[in-house]
């Protein structure tokens, strides 16, 4: 049986330093372990909330996209730069409009006018092009425009890697230059950086040019 001063000296003895040391080092463990779990939790959020925003952009751009080529309109534009000889219906290829990459730039129909109450017609004169990693489109208050006017611009796409068009013509070809016509369809592909290869065609109207 132990005596009363055994028994105080094993009550007031506490814990050794070796203890104290590898109670620290295991919470120490949990406190990291912790930590990398809340890291990748927040880092998988912002990652899916990137995705999402990626995801929104892309379907609201193909949308404006596709409102603007399934009204293209065969009606050439005159600008200041433009000899009347030299008019197309739509301008396209390598460094269209400063891009990047390829460009494009027509008409199309379909400008909401009500009552007519603005001093403009219902075409809108629109191109796509890509700078500095953005798919941009712009627009012009009228389709016919004076020297050195410069186009509203909208930043569509971000992260952008390349353009081109292909156009319908029987078969599928890579330029389109005629002054009267506009192709039967159209493709367009842009290569973004976070799904790749981005392919659509669109059927256009039948249409000869116009003023």
């Amino acid at each position: 049986m132990l005596n009363n001063k055994s028994y105080q000296h094993k009550k007031n003895s506490g814990f050794t330093l070796i203890e104290l040391l590898i109670a620290i080092a295991i919470f120490a463990v949990l406190s990291f372990s912790a930590y990398q779990i809340l890291q990748g939790v927040l880092r998988s959020g912002q990652i899916s909330k990137e995705h999402d925003e990626n995801l929104v952009e892309i379907q609201r751009g193909m949308l404006l996209i596709e409102r603007d080529f399934v009204q293209m309109v065969a009606r050439s534009s005159r600008t200041g730069n433009t000899d009347d000889d030299n008019l197309q219906v739509l301008y396209t290829g390598k460094n269209t409009l400063d891009s990047d990459y390829e460009g494009i730039e027509f008409n199309r129909v379909g400008w909401a006018n009500p009552l007519n109450l603005l001093p403009r017609s219902n075409i809108l004169r629109v191109g796509y092009r890509v700078q500095e990693g953005q798919l941009q489109r712009l627009y012009y208050l009228h389709p016919d425009t004076v020297s050195d006017e410069e186009p509203e611009q909208q930043v569509i796409l971000h992260d952008i890697e390349n353009l081109t068009f292909r156009f319908w013509d029987e078969n599928w070809v890579s330029s389109w230059s005629s002054s009267s016509e506009i192709p039967t369809g159209i493709e367009i592909t842009i290569t973004s950086k976070h799904y790749g290869e981005l392919k659509r065609v669109f059927i256009l109207p039948n249409s000869v040019v116009g003023n």
